[in-house]
């Protein structure tokens, strides 16, 4: 035992959760929550039926045994114990009341033996008393651990016969009882030594232990085979992504190879090309130089002559005559080189249309049928096909870019398709999504480019969504990653999950399989302190926290780090009153529920008071406030209803009442709308999560009173992952829920 910290505790452990002070008398239902017995009088009081009462944490109904008598519920003998052993931790700060004068002092020492306080005055009388002879009598400033425990574990003593321990076990009655209780109320009832019936219970209370330890450690060898198997795939991935890089490098080395193959032809036709026209540039260069010559010559000529002599016969005038004649029928032969690259467009589009390989994968115990229908759709009557486009060898006889139909109906023949969705997966299949008129049994006929595929058509079973959970972390305590009371949820874009803890005053963030990485805050008023944090949200790698017993909002950065605040104790228009739920709206504002107010106020991210929404009777207690689309959608924890506004504030209608029907609620809490566009409310006290639409029509619902998986104890707030699944936070659980 951990006695330090459980004495750390013991006055949480100590007070009845009705009257919120010490136990009186306290009583133990069979759900084992215990209260005290004048508490579970005053309920009694209340409740029409005479008979049964139901328990104040868990809603759960039990008929009172006997006469009806409350008294007659047994008594929590460990609470009784903390009782005793509470004195002990408060003698320095309000004394202990004396169990022989009744005088308080904080210099007083406890006798195990007769199980009561004497004070210094007092406790030389109780040595000198000869019968105490043996009492074993100890001053509270020595107090050791294993003394507190001592007094955890002293014997029980019988609530009808003062200071008589019990010492049997009534096996009629199943409760344990005393020696004068043995003579009188259970005189022929068949009894055993207390001892040898705890002895006999502790046998089998640890043969259950062992049998949960094999169970336990079945599933853990069944965890450690998983590990294995997601070692093995991810080995298997590494490889896989190794192959497709070593195919694609072929790939693309071979086209590597011929570019370069095409640059060095292209460099060897534009080598000869150059070279063929520096040697025409040579060639016109001489013929340039000579021409200048005989220009230069024939103008001496032509100037030094008479006519006379230039009519004169001349063999160099008449060559120069000649040549430029030549020279104008050669102009014409030059040769012009244009070089263009001609694309192999077929090649491209082929690249483009065809993949490089496919990815196939196969699973033990996953059916291998073709054109199998999905028998559970999403919210509400929708279904799912997976369509496989391959034949009886399993080589992919279908394209990509195929032409799929769908044809749904019921087995009178009528369509019962509202609208389907076809998706290509890229890997020979087809995913088809339709949403459905009626639930029931429905013919789905799948073709493709016409054609029936495998064993089309085919059944469907339509019907409503039913909400599977896949993960639970958390369970209570204060140690990091532990939990007590957690409230708000809240997602980022990282998937990154941010849960704020009322019971222990501060926030987790979780990875999205629940892997614990890093906690912030904790119980106080200053800077990046908490007194009861319930709402949280995301924005902009920011948290923002509302932090109800200080009346304030709260805003750090996504690593926890205390970036500023905003409000303050009032009715003003910047302060608040206990705020509950917050949300960001499209524009980045927040909304807080100022529950003391009962307005919903909005506010810049740097804390700026823009406006509220609500007027004096609007809401009774309003929870929490998120925006879809245009419309603000309130829940009011006391009307047990909800209420839709505009943008602009202005009410428009609400739906619900108080019940636990369909559509009704009791003291609904946080708000939240899936990736179809339905409303998720956490309808605390009927123990579920209900799903609407916008209207206010039921969808559908999941969740129930418990503490197994997939049941709640007060869930208060939803929160969607980016594949669509919910996360809800289980209050009086300690723990959050994942579902899809």
């Amino acid at each position: 035992m951990d006695i330090k910290a459980f004495l750390d505790d013991i006055h949480e452990h100590a007070c009845c959760p009705v009257c919120m002070t010490r136990f009186t008398n306290p009583k133990q239902l069979p759900c084992l929550h215990s209260f005290c017995l004048h508490c579970l009088q005053r309920i009694q009081q209340t409740s029409e039926i005479r008979d049964t009462i139901s328990c104040p944490e868990c809603r759960q109904n039990f008929r009172i045994p006997g006469n009806g008598d409350l008294n007659a519920f047994p008594t929590n003998f460990r609470i009784n114990s903390l009782l005793d052993a509470l004195p002990v931790t408060e003698c320095n700060t309000i004394g202990i009341k004396c169990g022989n004068c009744d005088k308080t002092s904080a210099q007083s020492a406890y006798c195990f033996t007769c199980c009561s306080f004497w004070c210094d005055d007092c406790l030389p009388l109780h040595n000198r008393i000869k019968t105490f002879k043996e009492h074993h009598a100890l001053a509270l400033k020595d107090f050791r651990d294993e003394d507190f425990e001592t007094i955890l574990k002293q014997p029980t003593l019988c609530g009808k016969h003062e200071k008589k321990k019990h010492k049997f076990f009534c096996q009629v009655c199943n409760i344990a009882i005393c020696n004068a209780c043995a003579l009188t109320d259970h005189d022929g009832h068949a009894k055993i030594v207390l001892e040898d019936a705890a002895k006999e219970r502790k046998s089998r209370v640890n043969a259950a232990i062992e049998l949960k330890k094999r169970r336990a450690l079945e599933k853990m060898t069944r965890i450690a085979k998983i590990d294995e198997n997601c070692i093995s795939i991810q080995e298997q991935a590494a490889g896989v992504k190794r192959d497709v890089q070593q195919f694609a490098d072929s790939f693309i080395a071979a086209i590597e190879a011929q570019k370069n193959h095409i640059f060095d032809e292209l460099e060897n036709d534009v080598r000869e090309a150059l070279q063929l026209l520096g040697e025409q540039r040579h060639e016109i260069e001489e013929e340039v130089k000579k021409q200048e010559a005989d220009i230069e010559k024939t103008q001496i000529i032509l100037k030094r002559s008479t006519n006379s002599q230039i009519m004169q016969p001349h063999g160099f005038l008449d060559k120069i005559v000649h040549e430029k004649v030549k020279e104008e029928d050669s102009a014409n032969c030059d040769i012009e080189h244009v070089f263009t690259f001609n694309r192999n467009e077929k090649l491209f589009d082929d690249l483009n249309v065809q993949q490089i390989g496919f990815i196939s994968k196969t699973s033990s115990n996953t059916s291998s049928a073709e054109g199998k229908g999905i028998t559970e759709g999403t919210v509400g009557l929708e279904a799912e096909i997976v369509v496989t486009t391959r034949n009886a060898r399993k080589e992919q006889c279908y394209q990509e870019h195929d032409r799929v139909t769908v044809e749904i109906r019921n087995r009178e023949g009528r369509d019962s398709a509202i609208k389907s969705q076809i998706q290509d997966n890229k890997d020979g299949t087809y995913k088809i999504l339709y949403f459905a008129k009626e639930s029931g049994t429905c013919q789905a006929t799948v073709k493709v480019n016409g054609k029936h595929v495998h064993r089309s058509p085919f059944e469907v079973q339509i019907k409503r969504r039913q909400f599977r959970p896949v993960l639970s972390f958390g369970k209570h305590g204060s140690a990091a990653g532990m939990l007590s009371r957690p409230w708000g949820v809240a997602v980022n874009d990282k998937d990154e999950i941010a849960v704020s803890e009322t019971g222990n005053h501060r926030v987790h963030i979780f990875t999205s399989n629940g892997t614990h990485l890093r906690s912030f805050g904790k119980k106080g008023n200053q800077q990046g302190e908490f007194d009861w944090p319930p709402g949280i949200a995301f924005h902009d790698n920011k948290i923002i926290v509302a932090d109800a017993n200080n009346n304030r909002v709260q805003v750090f950065s996504d690593k926890g780090h205390y970036l500023n605040q905003f409000g303050g104790k009032g009715s003003r228009d910047h302060q608040l009153l206990f705020p509950l739920g917050l949300s960001i709206d499209s524009d980045g504002n927040i909304m807080v529920a100022d529950k003391g107010n009962k307005l919903i106020k909005i506010f810049s991210l740097d804390g700026r008071f823009l406006r509220s929404i609500g007027t004096e009777g609007s809401f009774s207690l309003p929870f929490h406030c998120i925006q879809h689309d245009n419309y603000l959608i309130v829940s009011d924890h006391g009307d047990h209803c909800i209420n839709v506004f505009n943008r602009e504030g202005e009410f428009l209608y609400k739906f619900g009442k108080q019940g636990n029907g369909d559509g009704e609620f009791d003291q609904p809490a946080c708000l939240s709308v899936d990736r179809t566009g339905h409303l998720l409310v956490c309808d605390s006290l009927n123990h579920r999560v209900q799903v609407l639409k916008l209207s206010g029509e039921f969808v559908t619902k999941f969740g129930a009173s418990g503490t197994g998986g997939g049941e709640f104890n007060v869930p208060v707030s939803t929160a969607v992952l980016s594949d669509g699944k919910i996360i809800v936070t289980d209050y009086n659980n300690h723990r959050v829920q994942i579902f899809e």
